[in-house]
């Protein structure tokens, strides 16, 4: 279906009028170093190490500059076809992924009723604040999103979903549905970061709603979802396994606060999986203050599962941060921020590790 959609709004946006069609992309570079803390191996690689993104594996290691983790280019081409109808698509390419471009988003919305939308096809999975925006960097404070919560392996869905907005005075309020799947070969989170070799991830039967309401000052969500997991796990030289039909709940709740010239950024989230006996659950809280075109910040994330009685090969960790934002053009923006990962993990994982990064971010 994803094909099909796009194979249709590229035709049509050949024959579209320059107030059909619009075009605009982003770009990160991003250079980074993780170095100090424990030194070793991580999945085959000297450390230290840092995880700058589960959901595509990018991780620094060994003390040495990359530009190949994080760095990446996109591009999104909106079509209306109608006064109610609109197709969206949107590509990346990773450095990561040797530029090999990945659809992100590829939906047709139509509005139904003037407060009310409907939209099917491929879109983020909207579990997280910055769901949409996660790679568009100049749209983040930081250099990235805080990796202990940010860190799943699934983070698009297609399927469908419906909004529905409302004003009340000063307050803009907006409740969603959704419902579809997500189907991964070789998924790149659980080969790269977890298990070394091929993993299938699918996510099945997902189904969700989340409620967003703000002001000028004043911003919050609450998102509940739930869907079921069926893992394929093929190790080297041995037979396959299969667990299908894991059940999975989410919950997460959002805010933030820009007033005057102060920023506060603060989300958490629980992953509960109770045929696994797991439970997780993650937060993380930015401040930061603008100075002229700079906007110094500094924040915490944290990472926690459940130990029990069945469940003892925990992954704990958190990370300290500062960093300053530095909004030099009216579309461009250079940050600064310097880590400091804290892994008290019941296995072998990443341990500790220091990190600082240079990006610089760019809308076109």
């Amino acid at each position: 279906m994803k094909k099909l959609m796009i194979a249709a709004l590229l035709s049509s946006a050949g024959m579209a009028q320059a107030s059909d069609l619009s075009i605009s992309g982003f770009a990160t570079v991003t250079a980074g170093k993780a170095y100090g803390g424990s030194d070793g191996e991580f999945m085959g690689q000297p450390c230290p190490c840092f995880i700058g993104n589960y959901e595509h594996g990018a991780v620094y290691h060994g003390n040495e500059w990359s530009l190949a983790r994080e760095s990446l280019v996109g591009l999104q081409a909106s079509y209306r076809f109608t006064g109610k109808l609109s197709g969206t698509v949107q590509a990346v390419a990773r450095a990561s992924e040797h530029g090999k471009p990945e659809v992100d988003w590829a939906y047709l919305s139509y509005d139904v009723a003037p407060d009310t939308t409907v939209q099917v096809g491929r879109r983020r999975l909207p579990i997280y604040a910055y769901s949409d925006s996660v790679y568009i960097g100049y749209t983040l404070p930081w250099a990235r999103v805080p990796q202990d919560i940010y860190g799943w392996e699934v983070g698009a869905y297609n399927g469908v979903n419906v909004r529905h907005s409302r004003s009340f005075g000063d307050w803009a309020v907006t409740g969603t549905v959704f419902a579809g799947q997500e189907t991964t070969e070789n998924n790149t989170e659980q080969r790269k970061i977890y298990y070394g070799y091929r993993v299938d991830d699918d996510w099945k039967h997902i189904l969700g709603g989340y409620l967003d309401v703000s002001n000028e000052v004043f911003g919050a969500r609450l998102i509940y979802m739930q869907n079921s997991i069926d893992l394929s796990m093929y190790p080297p030289g041995e037979d396959p396994t299969f667990a299908r039909g894991t059940r999975q709940r989410i919950v997460g709740l959002s805010g933030s606060i820009d007033y005057g010239n102060w920023m506060v950024r603060a989300e958490a989230n629980r992953f509960m999986r109770p045929a696994l006996d797991y439970k997780s659950s993650s937060w993380t809280a930015t401040v930061g203050y603008r100075i002229g075109q700079f906007m110094p910040m500094a924040g915490f994330s944290s990472y926690k599962e459940k130990q029990t009685a069945t469940y003892t090969e925990t992954q704990n960790d958190n990370t300290r941060f500062v960093g300053v934002r530095w909004d030099f053009r009216k579309n461009m923006d250079l940050k600064v921020q310097w880590d400091s990962v804290k892994d008290s993990s019941a296995y072998d994982f990443t341990k500790n590790a220091k990190m600082v990064t240079v990006t610089w971010d760019v809308l076109f």
